[in-house]
């Protein structure tokens, strides 16, 4: 799932209410492990 998530952020990074959504989305669906990868991948990818 984690990389599915990170597909979608990529591909909506444009529209700023769209990439919260899917982001409030991804955290809600993501394991522990898995969302804290997310958000170092975030950080990483300079999304937030």
């Amino acid at each position: 799932m984690l990389e599915y998530y990170k597909t979608v952020l990529g591909k909506v990074r444009f529209d700023q209410l769209l990439f919260r959504k899917e982001l409030r989305k991804a955290f809600k669906n993501l394991v522990d492990a898995e969302a804290t990868e997310l958000k170092s991948w975030l950080k990483k990818s300079h999304y937030v």
